[in-house]
């Protein structure tokens, strides 16, 4: 009853029915399914937070820590009820990765809940279509219109798909269709029988339509880096380079427009997207350690840092900015590692780390911090280690040794990324 539950939960607040139908606004649906999915997992989740099951798993372990580093940077800052206020909604996101983790302990749900993320995935990208193509009227979900102006000084008015709720955005609507696509892949590789095999296959078509229409660049990056990640842990880096080095340009071409033509020149978004990641950083220094205060950013430097890791660091200091991405790291080295002896997991995990460092690389270039399918992503692949090893050995726990890798990884993140930025600005002139 708890995965039905969950899975119920995962389509309203993907979907929002309410933007479909107004007249549910007042019937309060998440709150509904929110309170259903506690009681039925509350006890899972009593579990996952005991002490000594918390210090067997670093990627829950740091997920729990932005969320307090959160709430740090604004207390630092002397604004409580700012704390209190953004706690709470942040809080949201940490307790839906929770129930993931609580409720997604076997193989087979792994499995059920990739399938049903791929039909949630097709709804979305069904609905933000038919409205794209002017089947349905539905003044939410109305095409997002970006004026561009070439170099002959021609203005162009490009219409970028989007979606109900969470996906009224092209870049969220390209990352959830980059999850969506690499989990059909999984669905349909373990599937029984050629035809159920090419029916999970089916709408990766649709999924690839859908984002050459949002033309979004963050997206496309985060495609081409979960084709090479799973493509490498499939077949080993030696067979899969040769595969890499034809479909990613391959994507970029037919992807073409908007999507293939990247420029740091001060008329392109990217140039303006190093000056933000440049901005916050700058800001950053006034407060090394708590950050400028979580949901600031926009109002210190005029917009998101569009790169979730240099937001991390600019709004939660070292401390957030090092857990924030550490979680990555932790889950991304030990999907690498992890070899499970259960035929599923062992199908499921090049797909599982695929979906992982693609959404990484897709919010390379977006900000995503606090959002449900950041904690979707990261979710799933806490769920796949607990289930894959469901005693991790000593080592794998909290001690001092992690606390030193995680300084060390925090403080080389850190690092990179003003390294990074600096020659993308000095390229930019």
């Amino acid at each position: 009853m708890s995965l039905w539950f969950f899975l119920l939960l995962n389509a309203v607040l993907l979907l929002r029915p309410e933007e479909l139908y107004p007249e549910l606004a007042g019937v309060r649906l998440y709150l509904l399914v929110m309170a259903a999915n506690l009681l039925a997992a509350g006890p899972r989740l009593i579990a996952a937070l005991q002490p000594s099951r918390l210090a067997e798993r670093p990627i829950t372990l740091c997920v729990l820590g932005v969320w307090a580093a959160s709430v740090l940077s604004q207390v630092a800052r002397g604004r409580v009820d700012a704390a209190m206020e953004f706690g709470a909604e942040y809080g949201k996101a940490v307790v839906y990765f929770l129930l993931l983790v609580g409720v997604l302990d076997t193989p087979s749900r792994i499995r059920t809940f990739l399938a049903a993320v791929v039909a949630l995935v097709v709804a979305s990208a069904g609905v933000g279509l038919l409205q794209f193509h002017g089947v349905i009227d539905v003044p939410a979900i109305i095409p997002l219109e970006r004026i561009e102006r070439g170099e002959d000084g021609e203005v162009t008015v490009l219409q970028q798909l989007q979606s109900t709720g969470i996906y009224n955005d092209p870049n969220d609507l390209c990352l959830i269709l980059v999850t969506g696509t690499i989990a059909a892949l999984a669905v349909a590789v373990t599937s029984r029988g050629l035809l159920a095999r090419l029916f999970w296959l089916m709408p990766i078509g649709l999924f690839g339509y859908a984002v050459v229409l949002t033309r979004s660049r963050g997206g496309l990056l985060g495609l081409v880096v979960a084709v090479a990640v799973w493509a490498w842990g499939r077949f080993g880096w030696k067979r899969a380079l040769p595969l890499v080095l034809v479909l990613a340009p391959a994507m970029v071409f037919l992807a073409g427009g908007r999507q293939s033509n990247i420029s740091l020149g001060r008329e392109d978004t990217a140039h303006t997207r190093v000056s933000l990641w440049s901005d916050g950083l700058v800001s950053m220094m006034r407060n090394p350690v708590t950050g400028i205060g979580a949901g600031e950013y926009a109002d210190e430097v005029g917009q998101v840092a569009h790169n979730s890791f240099v937001h991390a660091y600019v709004e939660l200091g070292l401390v957030g900015g090092s857990l924030y991405l550490a979680a990555f790291v932790a889950a991304g080295v030990a999907l690498y590692r992890v070899r499970p002896t259960d035929p599923l997991l062992a199908a499921l995990r090049p797909f599982v780390l695929a979906i992982l460092v693609g959404y990484a690389g897709g919010t390379f270039s977006l900000s995503r911090n606090y959002v449900v399918p950041t904690y979707l992503v990261l979710g799933l692949a806490d769920a796949y280690l607990r289930t894959a090893v469901p005693f991790p050995p000593p080592a794998a726990g909290l001690s001092w040794r992690m606390v030193v890798r995680l300084l060390v990884v925090g403080g080389v993140g850190f690092l990179a990324l003003r390294l990074l930025t600096q020659l993308l600005m000095a390229a930019a002139g």
